[in-house]
């Protein structure tokens, strides 16, 4: 039998919200399909201001300074969604998934954000690596963070992981 309603905030979970139910916080866990639409739809969010900032950037001063500048653009967008009352940004909602913590199924800190955040900005900074073959080590790190969460029991990626967060159904 399929629960119909949300035991943490006792809303009614949407009709076609399937997958398992975490054993820590009691909440239904979001697959990697939901999880890859959320990351699809906030990529078409963030793609035309994400561009704007970078090229305004590089033209000041230069292609490190530019994607050090659209990151912390990225982290002013995802930081205050994933920390808000609901814990979703703009593809969390079209995904219908939302952030929590890992230990308690409330809402994350600003500290988890954070980290959830850096982690992918740290990695995702390689990807411009002075070196041809500093962005492998980006291409392998995304490759890992994307594919863990359909080996892991949580359905957590790396990030989740190192941030103490787990992505459910809203």
């Amino acid at each position: 039998m399929r629960e119909t309603t949300c035991p943490t905030c006792r809303r009614n979970l949407p009709e076609n919200a399937k997958g398992p139910i975490d054993g820590v916080t009691g909440l239904m866990l979001a697959g990697w399909g939901r999880r890859a639409g959320q990351a699809f739809a906030d990529g078409l969010v963030f793609v035309i201001p994400g561009y704007f900032i970078f090229s305004l950037f590089y033209e000041l001063d230069g292609t490190s300074i530019a994607v050090a500048m659209t990151l912390v653009g990225i982290g002013a967008y995802f930081v205050p969604l994933w920390t808000s009352t609901r814990g979703q940004s703009l593809g969390n909602r079209v995904a219908v998934t939302r952030v929590r913590d890992a230990a308690t199924g409330q809402r994350i800190s600003f500290a988890q954000a954070f980290k959830r955040w850096a982690f992918v900005a740290v990695y995702a900074a390689f990807r411009f690596g002075p070196s041809p073959y500093v962005p492998i080590l980006f291409y392998l790190v995304l490759l890992a963070d994307c594919l863990y969460p359909v080996y892991d029991k949580r359905n957590q990626t790396l990030h989740d992981k190192f941030a103490g967060t787990i992505v459910v159904i809203a």
